[in-house]
């Protein structure tokens, strides 16, 4: 009964630890989300400035 308690109780906390995951991240995924993606824009731009030869510093 040790045994399975050691294995099965590990993987019953690993669950919940997960569903804690979600359950944070589901407010923060908006946020995050715009973030990335005004990382990957601003990235794009700088590229496609340096690419055309004129270098933009990007807005704060």
């Amino acid at each position: 009964m040790k045994a399975f308690l050691e294995e099965y109780g590990l993987v019953v906390v690993a669950a919940i630890i997960i569903g804690i995951f979600i359950v944070f991240a589901s407010p923060f995924g908006e946020s995050i989300k715009g973030y990335v993606n005004t990382t990957v824009s601003n990235f794009a731009s700088q590229a496609n400035s340096a690419v055309g030869g004129s270098v933009v510093t990007p807005a704060p």
